[in-house]
């Protein structure tokens, strides 16, 4: 085995003669932490598919003249979105299926996995339904999988995507201990809080599908002005007339509540945050408002009780932009998602001019011949929101809205939100662990803890 993961001549494309990714010389050393950093799009979670042999197998091109010194088999990669990478129906059988693939004696499986759901802080999580689990609980699990596996290189797209900071921070702690025990750890991510304490190299991936080693020094300053984030002020609900009412609300799943709230109103035409610790509710709750799930007590919209509500005249008042923008889309192409909602949605700011300023200030006006599906995952991100905006419902609920997205495509999306409510504003209701930029952005803020929603006012720390 190589000291170091040498990459030369690289060249990769999903289109003839359109290269997403671009490397010359590249070293990545073993045995330490590697931190991808770079704009939506730029390469960051394909160079991890090629690392991991999934690419050009499974689609694109490689340059026959590209040189890299890992084998597949070396690495294990935890997806951007994990659910797309589980064979089986919980995280005990998920585990136990990687280790037949290789071909480890079952008499050896059992101590190996639950060694690796105890490092990974989820054994009470073994034998739950993978439906029944938060994103950021999936995270977890698929790390678990991959830590179980013991390969000497971990991938990771996007780890801490849907999980709150005290996990983020615990998990990053968790992968630092695998690299002292001798493994290779390569994570792509937009988020660079935290790693301050466990000191990564960082390779930063530019527009022009280029990469960079950072030096020392940069690096340092990068990760000190990711720890930087400001206070987020807020008002009361209560300030604010209520569109939505909750009394008595209850909503439960399998063995365990996650709301029981005396009483909840949300703000009309405000922008509300919600935030909570992983697994606690919070995406559970949208579905719930987009008659998605079910709830005990009372839920009224505009005075009207939200069961007495179709289907069809529901969908018309309330939009939910799901946590994983591939369960958003309805056609194959960019083009085809845009006409959808041009032909559907009602927004009165989308005039041709605004939709094709649009796209241009969120990187998607030369994108609009693409498969949806063969857009990075922050690419999929903007395209998932700017479509569920077009359709103009008085009711938004955007469930982890910035995953994925670089702090400039955050920006722009925003922005976009913010032109959208001068002109016809809406109750938008915001779940994210991302909270990087949301200084001055949310007008109110829940917080989900001990299974109520407690309306935070003046800060958000």
């Amino acid at each position: 085995m190589t000291q170091a993961i040498e990459i030369h001549n690289l060249s990769f494309s999903y289109e003839p003669q359109l290269p997403v990714l671009k490397v010359a010389d590249l070293t990545i050393p073993r045995k330490t932490m590697t931190l991808l950093y770079g704009p939506s799009g730029s390469g960051k979670s394909t160079l991890l598919k090629i690392l991991a042999g999934l690419l050009p197998k499974y689609g694109g091109q490689l340059d026959p003249g590209s040189e890299i010194s890992l084998k597949a088999t070396e690495a294990a990669m935890m997806f951007q979105d994990p659910s797309l990478q589980f064979a089986m129906d919980t995280p005990w059988h998920e585990a136990e299926f990687a280790l037949e693939n290789l071909q480890i004696p079952p008499v050896e499986m059992p101590a190996r996995i639950q060694a690796a759901f105890a490092t990974v802080e989820i054994s009470h999580l073994a034998h739950r339904q993978f439906a029944t689990l938060s994103g950021g609980e999936k995270q977890r699990a698929a790390l678990a999988v991959i830590i179980a596996m013991q390969k000497p290189v971990i991938l990771l797209d996007e780890p801490f995507a849907s999980l709150d900071p005290v996990n983020r921070k615990r998990l990053l702690q968790q992968l630092q201990t695998q690299v002292e025990a001798g493994k290779t750890v390569i994570i792509a991510d937009h988020d660079l809080s935290n790693y301050q304490a466990v000191n990564p190299n960082v390779i930063q991936f530019g527009t022009d599908h280029q990469t960079q080693v950072l030096t020392s020094q940069a690096v340092r300053q990068l990760l000190v002005a990711a720890n930087q984030q400001p206070v987020i002020p807020a008002k009361p609900a209560a300030q604010f007339p209520a569109i939505l009412t909750g009394t008595n609300l209850k909503i439960t799943q399998p063995n365990q509540v996650l709301i029981d709230q005396a009483h909840f109103q949300l703000p009309a035409n405000q922008i509300s945050l919600l935030t909570g610790e992983s697994g606690s509710g919070k995406s559970t709750l949208l579905k719930v408002l987009a008659k998605l799930g079910t709830y005990q007590g009372s839920l009224l919209y505009a005075g009207q009780e939200l069961r007495k509500y179709s289907a069809r005249r529901w969908g018309r008042k309330c939009g939910l932009v799901f946590q994983h923008a591939a369960d958003q889309f309805l056609n194959v192409t960019v083009a085809e998602e845009l006409a959808l909602s041009q032909k559907q949605g009602r927004h009165p700011y989308f005039t041709p001019a605004n939709l094709q300023n649009a796209l241009t200030k969120l990187g998607l006006a030369a994108l609009t011949d693409r498969v949806v599906y063969s857009l990075s995952g922050g690419q999929q991100k903007k395209l998932q929101i700017l479509v569920m905006l077009m359709m103009g419902q008085p009711l938004l609920l955007l469930d982890e809205p910035f995953t994925g997205l670089d702090a400039k495509s955050a920006q722009a999306i925003r922005e976009l939100i913010d032109a959208c409510q001068a002109t016809a504003p809406a109750t938008i209701l915001v779940v994210s662990h991302q909270l990087n930029g949301l200084a001055d952005w949310v007008d109110c803020h829940f917080k989900l803890q001990n299974q109520h929603l407690v309306d935070r006012g003046e800060v958000l720390a």
